[in-house]
């Protein structure tokens, strides 16, 4: 999982039965904070597109 393989591929490599593929899941593996934090990424990114970055006017005063 924290190589981005699917879950049905980790099924077949691991000779887990159709049948019992989601128990065996749950029970082995483990969703890291880091793996839900790039879901919910690429989540934002599907419904509200790619984050705009800010411009800045290298020209500005940045004294205020």
């Amino acid at each position: 999982m924290l190589l981005g393989v699917p879950d049905r591929v980790i099924g077949q490599i691991m000779g887990w039965e159709p049948g019992g593929a989601a128990r065996m899941r749950a029970r082995y593996l483990h969703v890291t904070d880091p793996m839900l934090k790039e879901a919910a990424r690429k989540i934002e990114r599907a419904i509200w597109g790619a984050p705009e970055t800010p411009s800045v006017d290298k020209d500005q005063d940045n004294d205020v």
